[in-house]
């Protein structure tokens, strides 16, 4: 998979440091401040290989992105759950989430996720 990665993340300050540590590992990433800007991007044609998503966004949420046509359409990539919110693994299951980064994460374990899920070596 050599899609770029969507970056779901409200907190600017925290998307920016993701960002920019996923393109120093040499990956592409599209920022998203919310679940309507990820799925305009989505509805755009971008087919990412993995998506980073916050679930606790301003407007729509992040479940609600998940439950999204549009997702689908672009591929149905693979979902990483990044919050501050404990959810239940069942709920997880429930929407096919491919991995869940409980906030605060370390840089290391994201790029190990990333990297697992997209099969890409750095």
């Amino acid at each position: 998979m050599n899609g770029p990665i969507l970056l779901v993340e409200d907190d600017e300050p925290l998307r920016k440091t993701i960002a920019r540590h996923l393109r120093a590992g040499g990956r592409e990433v599209l920022e998203a401040d919310s679940a309507e800007d990820a799925l305009e991007q989505l509805a755009s044609g971008v087919a990412p290989s993995l998506v980073i998503l916050d679930i606790n966004l301003p407007g729509e949420t992040g479940w609600d992105l998940l439950r999204s046509e549009v997702l689908r359409a672009a591929g149905d990539p693979p979902v990483v759950v990044a919050t501050v919110t404990g959810i239940r693994p069942r709920k997880l299951r429930e929407f096919g989430v491919a991995g869940y980064l409980p906030k605060p994460f370390p840089l290391d374990t994201l790029m190990a996720t990333v990297q697992r899920l997209t099969g890409d070596s750095e």
